[in-house]
């Protein structure tokens, strides 16, 4: 599709009804016209008034288009926007989180400007109260151009917060479609990192900018604050993902940055379903990981490229099940009681 816009930003609405009128409206107060971008809300069968909401903004706002579909999840309501998109750049916001005024122009500009494949927007986390807990400080960042797999790192430290999100994340929308790139159906747990998996292992130039961008609200029922994580859904989705990096690295040459960063990311998937189980002493499902683990291919892993407590965890995961059990509760040990 011919790229007619500068931005397309994509939304997910469900169960949002009290929040997605104040994103969207901090979404049209901005410093392009509404012939320069366009807002695209995905209706994911909410059961709430998502749908009115939305139908009643397109009253007074021309750029702001509205799919509506049948339940089908987060990836796949990105997934519908993305497919119509006009931007040649796709922007993905949370419905229930703002933009402040009158900062795409700049933000456009900027990736435009420096050939830009991937531009991190900074961002600011509320909690309940609307009181200010966490801010990004991308300053130090702001005039360097990374390569793909140096901007996949490049953020990340122990303080980060959400370092797998995908949100207030500006992407070339040619580099997905190129190397298809979309966002992963029925991996109802952290889908934003399988994404930005293969998106950095293809981007070429990735830039952050400090400015003033994004606020993250904390909302009670969210994905991002639910016990998901330990659920059969989530450990299935995990199983899933693995698969399919399986299948996307086969592209990418042995030896290389991006196969190594794609071994990284393939680490994070096997071992935080394997580490959930063994938090709850769920051993059922830990050895039926392991047995499924086994009969796609993954019994020792290819650790080129891994680092941190992947990499201890892989190390000890490929001379045998029991040593990666005894360094992951000598690990559970440690932290529990260093507090």
């Amino acid at each position: 599709m011919l790229n007619t816009k500068k931005i397309s930003i994509i939304i997910p609405a469900y169960k949002v009804e009290g929040y997605i009128e104040k994103c969207i409206r901090s979404l049209a107060d901005q410093d392009l016209s509404t012939e320069e971008y366009e807002i695209i809300v995905t209706n994911d069968g909410s059961p709430d008034r998502c749908r009115e909401i939305v139908e009643e903004l397109q009253k007074e706002y021309s750029n702001l288009i509205l799919i509506n579909q049948e339940n089908q999840g987060v990836s796949m309501a990105r997934n519908n926007a993305i497919a119509i998109a006009q931007g040649e750049y796709i922007l993905p916001i949370d419905p229930d989180d703002y933009v402040v005024p009158n900062v795409l122009k700049s933000v456009y500009e900027n990736a435009k400007s420096r050939n830009l494949d991937v531009l991190y927007l900074a961002y600011e986390i509320f909690d309940l109260e609307g009181n200010s807990v966490w801010e990004t400080d991308y300053e130090s960042k702001n005039d360097t151009i990374f390569d793909g797999v140096e901007g996949y790192f490049a953020p990340r430290s122990v303080e980060m917060k959400d370092p797998d999100r995908s949100w207030a994340v500006l992407y070339r929308l040619e580099m997905l479609n190129q190397n298809g790139i979309n966002y992963p159906k029925n991996v109802p747990f952290l889908e934003d990192g399988l994404f930005l998996g293969k998106v950095f292992t293809v981007a070429k130039r990735v830039g952050f900018l400090s400015a003033k961008f994004y606020q993250r609200a904390t909302r009670m029922g969210s994905a991002t604050n639910s016990k998901l994580l330990f659920s059969k859904k989530a450990i299935d989705g995990f199983l899933l993902a693995v698969n399919d990096l399986m299948y996307f690295s086969k592209t990418i040459p042995n030896q290389s940055k991006e196969r190594g960063l794609i071994n990284h990311v393939t680490a994070k998937f096997v071992f935080l379903p394997l580490s959930s189980c063994l938090k709850s002493n769920n051993f059922k499902d830990f050895f039926k990981i392991i047995n499924a683990l086994k009969k796609l291919g993954l019994k020792k892993l290819d650790l080129y490229g891994c680092s941190g407590v992947y990499l201890r965890y892989g190390i000890a995961y490929n001379k045998s099940i029991a040593h990666f059990m005894a360094v992951y509760y000598s690990r559970l040990f440690k932290v529990k009681y260093s507090r």
